[in-house]
């Protein structure tokens, strides 16, 4: 089993160009057993990407088993739009161009306002499918995926 470490850093000088606001977080995650990294086209018409599910199969990864997920969109110009649900809610992330989508597992919850009070307390449950779409050109996503099974 090997471990993932996990870098992100941001580098900002302000205006006066001596006031530095960057930060670099360091985080390791032990136990990866497995990784599937993949570039992509993007279609301007939602694509299943990502599937989760009770065991692990062909673009399957076993709910609780992931540990670290991102998607990139490569393309420097157009964005892609991300439909991340479960059974009954889903949510949309606009990925900007060479902009980045991070989780850690693959738990979700949704509400909308319509659907229940605000503040109501969060449910969390296993994401079941992240599709991705370009919004007017095919785009290139890349994927990295790290699991402990």
């Amino acid at each position: 089993m090997a471990t993932l470490t996990i870098t992100l850093t941001e580098s900002l000088s302000l205006g006066d160009g001596s006031t530095d606001r960057g930060t670099t977080n360091i985080q390791t995650v032990s136990g990866i057993n497995e990784v599937d990294h993949r570039i992509m086209d993007v279609q301007t018409a939602y694509t299943n990407i990502i599937r989760f599910g009770s065991a692990a199969g062909a673009g399957t990864f076993e709910d609780g088993a992931v540990k670290y997920l991102r998607i990139t969109n490569l393309d420097g110009s157009n964005y892609v739009t991300l439909r991340i649900q479960q059974s009954d809610a889903e949510y949309f992330v606009k990925l900007g161009p060479e902009d980045h989508f991070i989780l850690g597992d693959n738990l979700m919850d949704a509400h909308e306002d319509g659907d229940t009070a605000l503040g109501t307390a969060d449910s969390l449950a296993n994401i079941d499918v992240i599709a991705a779409k370009a919004n007017s050109a095919i785009c290139q996503i890349e994927y990295f995926i790290a699991s402990v099974d």
